[in-house]
């Protein structure tokens, strides 16, 4: 008997996150202006945020391309330090003498959440957060076996707090669909020059699509002219309560880590101005 593939659905597989850390947790959903706060972008956010840049470069805009190549760069760059971070934190946990057993550091009830990525990139990020997940598990069990000092813990842990926070609000600064193509470029028209003095020039090989992101979509030439746009996200989520304010002295290990950062140091953080 013959069968019919053309019957056959597409592949689909249900995806959970979890997290066992509050401070994994609170750079999962960010912080909303409701909070009377500067708003946060976490990661739930840059999962959408990298989710419209790539389908922005399906419809063969090379500004979309260039932002994934930016994008890249700084998943790289975020990568390479939380790898340093994580590797000494296990070091460190190798100090324990081999006559105290101590099980993993779980949450009996971790945060759990269905995920969509949208894209490589996505997976990456979240693999990052994972990371950070862990490595945060690690030094708060370091603190408490007095590896190290709780001053020591909470410097590591504001350090790799603010590079996942400097990556989740990169793409914040993408300024969406330019409504151009590589075609519009060849042919040196109306719309190309208007983008150019929008949005700048590009590299030439981006522009010629030779320099595309190994997670860079396929071009679908025919897709339709209407211009996804990338709004302001709304925060409607359950919140994460907030721990008070580190005091002076001695740091709560389990405080909100963002309780006293500038947002605006996040969007400085980038490998390439958003017009290059």
């Amino acid at each position: 008997m013959a069968v019919d593939i053309n019957s056959m659905g597409a592949l689909r597989s249900k995806i959970n996150l979890s997290l066992h850390t509050y401070h994994a947790t609170r750079l999962w959903w960010g912080r909303g202006v409701e909070s009377g706060k500067p708003q946060i972008i976490g990661m739930r956010q840059f999962l959408f945020l990298v989710g419209a840049v790539q389908r922005n470069a399906t419809r063969d805009d090379p500004y979309a391309d260039h932002w994934m190549l930016q994008i890249d760069a700084k998943l790289e760059d975020v990568r390479s330090r939380v790898d340093v971070l994580l590797a000494d934190s296990e070091k460190l946990l190798k100090q324990i003498p081999e006559e105290l057993t101590i099980e993993e550091n779980v949450n009996q009830k971790p945060f759990m959440t269905p995920v969509y990525t949208g894209g490589q990139q996505g997976w990456l990020a979240l693999r990052l957060l994972i990371d950070f997940d862990r490595l945060a598990r690690n030094i708060l069990l370091a603190s408490h076996v007095a590896l190290i000092s709780r001053n020591d813990a909470f410097d590591l842990l504001r350090s790799a707090n603010h590079d996942l926070r400097s990556l989740c609000a990169f793409p914040q600064r993408y300024p969406g669909y330019s409504g151009v193509t590589r075609d519009d470029f060849a042919a040196n028209n109306a719309k190309a020059r208007e983008a150019r003095e929008k949005f700048g020039d590009l590299p030439k090989d981006v522009l010629e699509g030779t320099l595309r992101s190994p997670y860079a979509p396929m071009i679908q030439k025919s897709a339709s002219a209407a211009s996804p746009t990338v709004a302001n996200v709304s925060e409607k989520n359950t919140q994460i309560p907030e721990a008070d304010d580190p005091k002076q002295g001695e740091p709560d290990l389990y405080a909100d880590l963002n309780y006293d950062d500038d947002p605006s140091e996040d969007k400085d953080t980038g490998t390439a101005d958003a017009k290059k």
